[in-house]
């Protein structure tokens, strides 16, 4: 599936297309675009394997803010990530900040721990989760061509997705 949205974020206007490949589920492209709005203000890329800034890396974020001088400023993935590719990734980027969106709570939890168990230094990565129900309408809202209009920032959502209305903290996990 492939999602075209309109984002009128904090002032700004942005065309963004998110491709799906044939594994992703509808749930991942919410987390996706939610990602991208978020991050709106930073100028996030979705990077392909070739691109320089992960030349060191050595793996594909989910969406990344670069900081100006090719290294990664915000490197942010969703839903689910292996713990191999979580404890290499945070080790490699030395300066920016690793993200995890997950759909809610209780995935953001568990995650958490998985961090904190596997990954050093893992107090460093940030861990985002929905709030469940407001998820399930988020990814309700969401069709093909999608219109987001609002203000995003930090953790914060204050928007209209397709006529449907959202003010939402995720909760830090």
């Amino acid at each position: 599936m492939t999602l075209r949205c309109e984002l009128n974020i904090n002032g700004g206007s942005r065309r963004v297309i998110i491709v799906g490949n044939d594994e992703e589920t509808h749930e991942h492209l919410a987390l996706r675009l939610t990602a991208a709005i978020l991050f709106f203000d930073k100028e996030p890329c979705e990077p392909g394997p070739n691109d320089p800034v992960l030349a060191d890396i050595g793996f594909v974020p989910d969406l990344l803010v670069p900081d100006g001088v090719g290294g990664v400023a915000v490197w942010v993935e969703c839903g689910n990530v292996a713990e191999n590719k979580l404890a290499k990734v945070a080790r490699r980027i030395k300066e920016g900040r690793l993200v995890l969106l997950k759909e809610d709570e209780h995935g953001g939890r568990r995650q958490r721990g998985v961090v904190d168990k596997e990954v050093r230094n893992g107090e460093w990565v940030e861990v985002w989760a929905w709030p469940r129900a407001e998820f399930a309408r988020w990814n309700a809202a969401i069709k093909e061509t999608n219109y987001v209009y609002g203000e995003a920032s930090g953790q914060s959502l204050n928007l209209v997705l397709n006529d449907t209305a959202f003010s939402v903290d995720l909760v830090s996990c």
